[in-house]
């Protein structure tokens, strides 16, 4: 580990980045970033203790290629054009800013967090009454996504156990219920339709909004964090939120 690479590196590192990077970490007073490290190795300090996740975390990037966003095209189902995983603009670019100081230092992410001593910490996500979610303790950073892929998002955390796609149909219902309160439609027909598309077993929307639930936490957090949050499981079997739900506080 070259510190002096190390160290030129965490200079250049906007206050952006290193929210995306290591959201929740604070600077401690002595100044990791002033001209003299002399703190490298303190833990980080946080307004309030945070359930650690410290097993299994994948390396930082695993990014694909870079893509510009586009808006959603519907709410159940992407034109054959549109990718329901693309970045929004910005976040492509703190990626590829991300990747440029990388190269350039030849500093890995995990070279970075021993440097300052972070550790993976999940925060609290706040459901509000209007649907919006919140990462509470990384500056309570909104994580935006359609009303429709929120009710798959919702039916999911409401189920730790998990869903395997075929059986979303059997919580029909409880749909209903959660993108009624979310969606602003009044027309229980149109509520309905929008519902039947989303869980079609021999359609493709459940993947398309699984696919914009993970693209909007990856558009808040970096992988290594946001897969905690956004629906894993392999082709066929259960998919589920691997987020302890002692985190998930529902207003809504």
């Amino acid at each position: 580990m070259n510190q002096r690479h190390i160290h030129r590196l965490l200079r250049e590192l906007t206050p952006e980045i290193r929210a995306y990077l290591f959201p929740g970490w604070e600077e401690p007073e002595t100044g990791v970033f002033a001209d003299e490290v002399s703190v490298l190795g303190k833990p980080p300090v946080l307004g309030e203790p945070l359930v650690k996740y410290e097993q299994d975390v994948r390396p930082a990037f695993r990014v694909r290629k870079p893509a510009l966003a586009r808006r959603f095209a519907g709410e159940c189902s992407a034109s054959a054009d549109s990718d329901p995983e693309a970045l929004d603009p910005r976040t492509e670019e703190i990626l590829a800013e991300i990747r440029r100081l990388q190269e350039k230092y030849g500093v890995s992410i995990e070279e970075l967090e021993l440097l300052l001593g972070y550790t993976v910490r999940l925060s609290r996500l706040r459901i509000m009454r209007s649907g919006r979610l919140f990462l509470t303790d990384y500056d309570g950073v909104e994580v935006k996504m359609p009303n429709i892929a929120k009710a798959l998002y919702f039916l999911y955390l409401r189920h730790p156990e998990g869903l395997r796609y075929k059986d979303v149909a059997d919580h029909r219902e409880e749909l209903l219920q959660l993108y009624g309160g979310i969606s602003g439609r009044d027309d229980p027909e149109e509520i309905g339709r929008s519902i039947d598309l989303l869980a079609d077993p021999f359609g493709n929307a459940l993947n398309v909004n699984a696919s914009r639930i993970k693209a909007a936490f990856r558009n808040v957090v970096s992988d290594r964090i946001a897969r905690f949050y956004y629906l894993e499981g392999a082709a066929g079997e259960v998919k589920k939120v691997p987020l302890d739900r002692d985190l998930v506080i529902w207003e809504y």
